[in-house]
């Protein structure tokens, strides 16, 4: 299979889903390119999104766990309000966690997306109440 990224618009819960497909990050030529397809993709909203991240299909080697971990900090911060992630291979879930507490990213991760949608929803009514959003909270 053919590295791919999707982003999907859920009108109903007016959030993003990001899929990958056989994106295996070995290097920082490998992380430059998905930060420029997932730029390329999250530019066209016309405003930050709520993203839901399907981690299954993406894969962060050891050797670009720092390189991705700073990029997808920048690209978070830059185009999505809130993200909250689910699924993954344990190596990925790490570099995800270790650079959230590094950059100051959010380190949501959950069992499936349904879980991370629920927690996505309870931070966007949260935020719409008054209280602190519990965004960066992780669940396993």
């Amino acid at each position: 299979m053919a590295w791919k990224i999707a982003f999907d618009y859920d009108e109903q819960h007016d959030v993003v889903t990001a899929t990958f497909q056989d994106c295996i990050l070995n290097n920082a030529l490998d992380v430059a390119r998905w930060r420029t397809e997932v730029e390329g993709h999250l530019s066209k909203f016309p405003s930050k999104v709520d993203l839901l991240i399907n981690l299954d299909g993406l894969v962060v080697k050891y050797t670009a766990g720092r390189v991705f971990g700073r990029e997808r900090s920048e690209v978070l911060s830059r185009y999505t309000r809130r993200s909250f992630r689910f699924g993954g291979d344990e190596m990925t879930k790490m570099f995800v966690s270790t650079s959230g507490v590094i950059n100051g990213a959010a380190v949501n991760v959950y069992r499936s997306r349904d879980d991370a949608l629920r927690a996505l929803l309870s931070d966007r009514a949260a935020e719409a109440g008054g209280k602190s959003p519990v965004s960066g909270k992780k669940a396993i």
